[in-house]
């Protein structure tokens, strides 16, 4: 199974919103990171609470990548995560990049980045710990 194979099949659960077809892709101690949510799981029961979790806080959520390089042990795509919280009125559509790697057919590490630089309340502060006005 390619790289690409197993970042649709991803996309596809983790849109449908189907935890236990997104679990199942994952081996048992994977890594899993999605920054924006301040997620960093590891293992198999960590990401099922972390995925139920960005499950519960959105109406829903959908990955579309339109661009996807590959090694033979690395996968890095870019595209964008749009979705609908809960708490918010009005959905959001944010740049993405993704790293894949993968081990004996399971996703390994999963690592996502989101630009939410139009979405931080200006109340948050400077990004930078050296930053000053």
């Amino acid at each position: 199974m390619t790289l690409k194979i197993q970042l649709d099949a991803y996309c596809q659960a983790f849109n449908a919103r189907s935890l236990d077809k997104t679990l199942s892709l994952f081996a048992d101690h994977a890594l899993y990171e999605m920054p924006l949510l301040g997620q960093r799981l590891f293992g198999r029961g960590e990401i099922a609470q972390g995925l139920q979790r960005i499950f519960d806080l959105t109406e829903n959520a959908k990955f579309e990548f339109s661009d996807a390089a590959e090694s033979d042990r690395v996968l890095i795509a870019e595209g964008k995560l749009k979705a609908k919280l809960h708490r918010d009125n009005a959905p959001v559509a944010m740049t993405a990049a993704i790293t894949l790697e993968a081990r004996d057919g399971k996703i390994a590490r999963l690592s996502t980045y989101l630009d939410a630089r139009p979405y931080r309340l200006w109340t948050d502060g400077p990004i930078f710990a050296g930053a000053t006005r």
